[in-house]
This record gives structure tokens, C-alpha cells and sequence, in this order.
């Protein structure tokens, strides 16, 4: 198959099961290679067969038509219980790295019934009796769609402070996945690199490419999947030619790597708003790519419009960079449409089909036809592309990871002697984000940020956990308060008192969620991944008001040696 071939292609059914969904969807050679995990060549043949292990355990449960839990990892074995959910007619629920809580709560709205357990044994399924184990399908709760055309379901926030889940239909799946690979072309010899993070659905483009394009998929182990360094060699020493990652991560490989990663043809940046700095650092470390900056959202349920920057391009890249124009499947509208600025939506067919607690997605227009509201607002530009300006809500990007700030506060607000709760968002030049949290505590209550921070990590995605939790004591001068926390040249004004140190101890609790760290040790010994080394320089950034570049951390590598730093280069630390 060439790049100018429709990646598409009639179902062949190599294990004797013909799976309803992207994986499989093409014809393949058994022996051909699909995934190269830990060095290790694992066929479309191995992954059929334990496709079928998997798709054979669900029929023995009679599971057809019910959900199923499966945990997101980066693993063959992820990869074959998808395919064995779609063959044996079940709806994979795809759970990220979060807490018992949270995984919890997103099997109880999705209505689950069973849940796959570590992926080290591929068939291992456990019984659930979660809410939707009553004997009603969730179904029932799908305002106008049919179960039986659902792929997936990805979660996202709630206000409530509880996941909210996302019925991703079959039709708008394959449609999104077909046009995608349609507008970026690949082949059997392009190597896919699998960084996206797993469950999110970026990640479930990489897991399709080598069944729509043979391209090989290439999985890193966890230990360099967390170090921005370790990936950046990786990606030379695999060849790598076609990447996807949030523009923090992007930067992170960017700033760590040591030479260009000339392999590189294609990066897309996905997750998140694409800045300036982080195209222009994308540019340097893959100086022979096409970069595309992808916009899109789980409710889409994948990437609706595309902005391509040739080679040699990037290092020109001014903010706002441009979303461009809508890939073939899928049409979109501004609104007011009588002037270059408004909300943009996306229409119904190009759509999830719903959230699992009935709230319908797509709302009729005045033309009849049904759109879904995406909440961001953009503008046209004179050449007929957009560009992204900003949200309508109280919705924000935590480098990559989609929140709304009042899950955060509803789910603070739960906890026993919090009163009130105000989240604030920060973001950087750079597009490296952070949440802040101040809660009003009761006189008698005696929680404190370690016990918020514990409990927040229970119920959040890791990624959205406040990185700065300040707790107050309720009184009557402080009714006015929930204007907002103070801002940051009063909180800069505060941290005077401490010393740089003590900051950098602070900020690095709070990153990690647990207690001190050696100030001599490595910050990856430590326990410290790339991201939360972003939300550890994001909060070091406000707490000292002023912008600090994330890859410093890797040139200065313990908290003494970044503290030395600091205190030389910074006036009013010298």
C-alpha cells in the first residue's frame, strides 16, 4: 500500500472472527509485523490470537451489548483486548492511570459490568456490581442512539466532579480514523512511535495506523515513556518517523535531545493549543518533518481540522498558530456566522453519540440539522483556515489533559471541613499549564493540603490534581474571598519570606504528592516523569513570578543543583 492509496480496505476475518472496529478492518499478513515492543517483533497473527483468547472469554460471559472495563497501558496486550471486545460485540470502557476512586466512578457511569484486570494477564476479566449491573442495559440512557453502534467510551470531566463518559459511535470512529490518515499519509515503512497517553484518544490513532497503513507500531517501555531524554534517544535509535505528543511534550524532547531526530517525517501536535515556542521548538528537533498542529475532542471523536506546516516552516511559527480547515469527513460552523470570531461547531454525524448519564451531545440548529457545541471559540482567517482564541467556559487544558475547573472545586468541596473551594488555571508562553486550588477550611476542621492533595489524587486524572493547594481558615472578614485567590504578584510577595529552597521543596511535594525528596538525588530517582516536572517548573514559575524554561531541570537535575541556578541567574534571588 502506497501513501496515495485509500487506507481503507474490505474486512478479512483471519481468526474466525470478523471484528467490528478499526483494528482488523484491513487485510494483513498474519506473519507481517504490527507492534516491536521491548525489541520484541509481534505479528498481526499474534495479535489476532490473543485478540480471540480475549473475544472468547467475553462470549463465554455473554457480554455482547454490555460494557466492559478495560485499563489503558502501553501494551500488546491492550492493544488485543480492545480487538477482542470489538469482535465479541462488547463495548471497551477505557480507563486511565487514575485512582481507585476515579476508576470507580467511571465503571459506575459507563454502567460496566465486568473489568479486565492487569495487562499481564490478557483474559483475566473480574465481575463488577456497579450501577449498571441491574439487570437495564446502559442503552436505556443513550438519548436516541442505538448501543449496538457504539465503539468506545472515553471519559472525560463532569461538574459534578465525577467522570463523565463518552459513547463513541462505530460510524464516526472509523469516518475520523479513515479521514486522518487519509489527509496524512502512511505506508508500510513508516515506524509509529506509541507516546500518546494511553486512553486517551489520540492514542487509539496510533494503536490503528498499522492496521490501516502497515505502518509498525513501536511501543517504548515505561521507564523511557517518563523521561523526556530517554525518549528522544529512543526515537533516533528506532528510526521513528511519524510521532504524535501534546506541545509540552514536544518541547520536553525538544529541549532534552542532544541532536536533531532527522528520522522524524511527521509530527503531530495534538492534546492541546499549539504555541509559537513549542512549533518552533518542534521545528528544531525534527528539522525534516511536516508538522501538524491537530485540532479536535473526545465528543468529535477525533481530530476535525488540520493545520500543516512544511519543513524549514516552523521556526518562523507566530502565536495564534492556525487549526486550519476541517479534514473531508466532517463539517463545522461559526457561530453568530456573520463575523470572523465565534464558537465553533461540529455537526451530529462527525459526533459521539452521547454521554453514558443521557445528556444528549448534539442540539438542532435553526437549519435543521443537529450540531455539537465544542465551547472554544476561533476565528476565520482571510485564507478560509481558523485559529483558536480561547474557551466560553471554565474548561482549561492541563498540558494535554482536558478538565473543567469545577470539577476540581466540587470535588475539593466533598471532602469533610472543606466549606468553599476557588480553582484557578495558569498557563505559561509556552502553553506548560497548572491548576491552583484555595479552599476555605471550617474553624474546627483540621484538614490541610496534604489531605486534600491525597484525596484530590483519588478522584482526578493524575495530570489535573492542583499543583498549589493553599487552605484558609473561614472567618467573617474573609466572606469576600471567592473573587479569587490572590494573584500572583501577592503570592510572590508571601513566598519572599521562604526561602528559593523551600519553594523548590514545596513545589516539588506538591508535584510528586508525597513527602520531601533528596535535594542531591536525581529528579527521575526521585519518582519525578516528564509531566510532572512540567507541573513542578509551571508552580515554581508562579510561585516566583516569573518565567522559568521547563529544560533547565534537565541541565540542573536535583533540587540543589536547580536552586543554585535560580539563586545566580535570578535578581532578586542573587
Amino acid at each position: 500500500m502506497s501513501r496515495e492509496d485509500d487506507p481503507t480496505g474490505p474486512v478479512r476475518d483471519t481468526t474466525g472472527t470478523a471484528a467490528p472496529g478499526l483494528l482488523g478492518r484491513v487485510p494483513r499478513d498474519p506473519s507481517g509485523v504490527a507492534l516491536v515492543h521491548q525489541d520484541r517483533d509481534i505479528t498481526f497473527g499474534d495479535i489476532a490470537a490473543l485478540g480471540e483468547e480475549v473475544g472468547g472469554v467475553l462470549r463465554d460471559h455473554r457480554l455482547e451489548g454490555r460494557v466492559v472495563g478495560v485499563p489503558a497501558d502501553r501494551s500488546p496486550e491492550f492493544v488485543a483486548r480492545i480487538m477482542g471486545a470489538w469482535s465479541a460485540g462488547a463495548v471497551p470502557a477505557i480507563l486511565g492511570d487514575w485512582g481507585p476512586e476515579r476508576v470507580r466512578g467511571a465503571l459506575t457511569a459507563a454502567g460496566a459490568v465486568a473489568a479486565f484486570g492487569p495487562s499481564s494477564t490478557p483474559a483475566g476479566l473480574e465481575p463488577l456490581d456497579t450501577a449498571g449491573n441491574d439487570g437495564v442495559p446502559p442503552p436505556s440512557r443513550l438519548a436516541g442512539a442505538d448501543w449496538a453502534d457504539a465503539s468506545h467510551i472515553l471519559f472525560t470531566s463532569g461538574t459534578t466532579g465525577r467522570p463523565k463518559g463518552i459513547v463513541v459511535g462505530r460510524a464516526a470512529f472509523e469516518a475520523a480514523g479513515t479521514a486522518f490518515f487519509k489527509a496524512l499519509p502512511m505506508d508500510e515503512s513508516d515506524r509509529v512511535a506509541f507516546l500518546s497517553r494511553p486512553g486517551h484518544d489520540p492514542s487509539l490513532r496510533e494503536l490503528i495506523a498499522p492496521w490501516l497503513t502497515g505502518a509498525r507500531l513501536f511501543i517504548p517501555d515505561s521507564r523511557t515513556a517518563a523521561d523526556a531524554r530517554l525518549m528522544a534517544d529512543w526515537l533516533a535509535k528506532q528510526s521513528i518517523t511519524v510521532l504524535q505528543g501534546s506541545p509540552v511534550l514536544l518541547q520536553l524532547m525538544a529541549g532534552a535531545s542532544r541532536v536533531p531526530v532527522d528520522s522524524l517525517r511527521l509530527v503531530c501536535s495534538v492534546g492541546a493549543r499549539l504555541t509559537a515556542a513549542a512549533l518552533r521548538a518542534t521545528a528544531r528537533f525534527a528539522p525534516r518533518a511536516t508538522i501538524a498542529n491537530c485540532y479536535g475532542a473526545s465528543e468529535t471523536p477525533q481530530v476535525v481540522c488540520m493545520h500543516l506546516v512544511p519543513p524549514g516552516a516552523g521556526a518562523a511559527g507566530e502565536d495564534p498558530v492556525p487549526i486550519g480547515r476541517p479534514l473531508d469527513h466532517v463539517e463545522v460552523r461559526i457561530v453568530p456566522a456573520d463575523g470572523p470570531e465565534g464558537r465553533l461547531h461540529v455537526e451530529a454525524d462527525a459526533c459521539a453519540l452521547g454521554y453514558t448519564d443521557g445528556t444528549p451531545l448534539p442540539a438542532p440548529g435553526h437549519d435543521g440539522r443537529r450540531w455539537y457545541d465544542t465551547g472554544d471559540i476561533v476565528r476565520r482567517l482571510p485564507d478560509g483556515s481558523m485559529c483558536f482564541l480561547g474557551r466560553a467556559d471554565r474548561q482549561v487544558q492541563v498540558n494535554g489533559t482536558r478538565v473543567e475547573l469545577d470539577e476540581i472545586e466540587s470535588t475539593a468541596a466533598r471532602i469533610a471541613g472543606v466549606v468553599d473551594s476557588v480553582a484557578t488555571f495558569v498557563e505559561d508562553s509556552r502553553g506548560v499549564g497548572s491548576v491552583r486550588l484555595t479552599v476555605v477550611r471550617s474553624p474546627a476542621a483540621a484538614v490541610d493540603g496534604d489531605t486534600l492533595h491525597a484525596v484530590l489524587s483519588e478522584h482526578l486524572d493524575p495530570a489535573v490534581v492542583p499543583s498549589s493547594i493553599e487552605v484558609r481558615d473561614a472567618s467573617p472578614e474573609r466572606d469576600g474571598w471567592k473573587q479569587g485567590p490572590p494573584a500572583a504578584g501577592d503570592a510572590r510577595r508571601e513566598d519572599r519570606a521562604a526561602t528559593l529552597r523551600d519553594v523548590l521543596a514545596e513545589s516539588a511535594r506538591s508535584a510528586l504528592g508525597r513527602g520531601d525528596i533528596d535535594p542531591d538525588g536525581g529528579f527521575f530517582d526521585a519518582g519525578f516523569t516528564s509531566m510532572s516536572l512540567m507541573r513542578f517548573v509551571s508552580e515554581v514559575s508562579v510561585r516566583l513570578g516569573t518565567e522559568i524554561s521547563p529544560v533547565l531541570v534537565y541541565r540542573y537535575p536535583t533540587l540543589n543543583a536547580f536552586a543554585e541556578h535560580l539563586r545566580a541567574n535570578l535578581d532578586e534571588w542573587a
